[in-house]
């Protein structure tokens, strides 16, 4: 899944600074990633680690439950499972219009185009049928979430967008015309009892402890729900009451602080201060709202004895080409916290 930040081209950068700053023999069980997002971090470390994963998105937390919490494919006892799902797909003719269909396809009053009427159509009814099955106690809470993934994790590849759900584009893009799949899901067990939040990092973090925690916080001001809004709206599948060009939901309780220079360097130090685990790993842009030079001071300001920086090519975002020359680093810290 394409996602602002994601550091899916960084996990082995990610593994060299613990490899190099944490021996084999320090008995390390646990790895905590916080800022979850698509979960790429911690499927990564899944099979080495027990895995305690946060996010304030209610889609990412999906993926959470889904990839990490479980560490099996749900079986589905009370459901012919491909069946049921193959009809939906196959049958989008007869489907009833929904709240996807009616507000981000054309079909619809607003004539959003995210989606094609067929693909919003296939989405409606999936998320329909999930939430049904789930009330008659057809599937479980696991089964729900593994189900509710798969639909999320399919729609990017059939959605007419740039890159984020900012914004849908004028044209339709050539994956619009493909009909939507559901694939499974590649589950690692690690045979670990992993946990998943959906919640504010800054009150989880007071109620959990461990031996590694990865911080990978926003560092500009864009907010992450506007970008994904779709996303967890099909999570949520709530008919939330939404405005303007793109129809974006209210995100007023999922706005998050580091994404405001007013207030990220106190929301970093406040998460750092509250952690409660042996090596802290730190991700962050060398263009952030937090200067390198803070970053380091508060830093080091709670290491005890380790402090490491490392610095890390990395690619650009695309819309922020057109106005920045100068290179872009990851910048990726480490330090040991009693």
């Amino acid at each position: 899944m394409r996602f602002i930040g994601s550091k899916r081209l960084l996990l082995k950068n990610i593994e060299y600074v613990i490899n190099q700053n944490i021996k084999d023999n320090e008995n390390i069980n646990t790895f905590c990633d916080i800022f979850s997002g698509t979960t790429v971090v911690s499927q990564y470390f899944k099979n080495k680690y027990k895995i305690i994963s946060n996010d304030l998105l209610y889609f990412s937390f999906c993926l959470q439950k889904s990839y990490l919490e479980i560490n099996k494919k749900p079986k589905f006892k009370n459901l012919n499972l491909d069946t049921e799902i193959e009809e939906y797909l196959n049958q989008s003719n007869q489907l009833k219009e929904g709240f996807i269909y009616k507000n981000y396809s054309p079909g619809g009053k607003e004539k959003r185009k995210y989606l094609s009427e067929e693909n919003a159509k296939k989405i409606d009814n999936l998320r329909s049928k999930f939430n049904k099955w789930l009330k008659e106690d057809k599937i479980d809470k696991n089964e729900y979430y593994y189900l509710v993934s798969l639909v999320v994790e399919a729609t990017p590849f059939v959605s007419n967008i740039a890159g984020t759900y900012g914004a849908y584009l004028k044209n339709w893009d050539k994956r619009s015309f493909k009909k939507l799949e559901l694939n499974p899901l590649n589950i690692v067990n690690n045979n670990m009892n992993n946990k998943s939040y959906n919640e504010d990092c800054n009150n989880l973090i007071k109620r959990i402890e461990g031996d590694i925690i990865y911080l990978d916080p926003p560092y500009n001001s864009r907010q992450y729900l506007p970008n994904y809004h779709l996303l967890e709206t099909i999570a949520k599948y709530d008919d939330p009451k939404i405005k303007g060009k793109t129809g974006i939901r209210e995100y007023e309780n999922q706005k998050s602080n580091f994404c405001n220079k007013s207030y990220a360097e106190d929301a970093l130090e406040s998460l750092i201060k509250n952690s409660n685990f042996r090596y802290i790993l730190l991700s962050y842009n060398s263009e952030g709202i937090i200067s390198e030079r803070k970053l380091e001071k508060l830093l080091k300001s709670y290491s005890n004895k380790l402090f490491k920086k490392y610095r890390f090519d990395y690619r650009r975002y695309k819309k922020d080409k057109k106005t920045k020359k100068d290179k872009l680093y990851e910048l990726i810290h480490i330090i040991d916290k009693d």
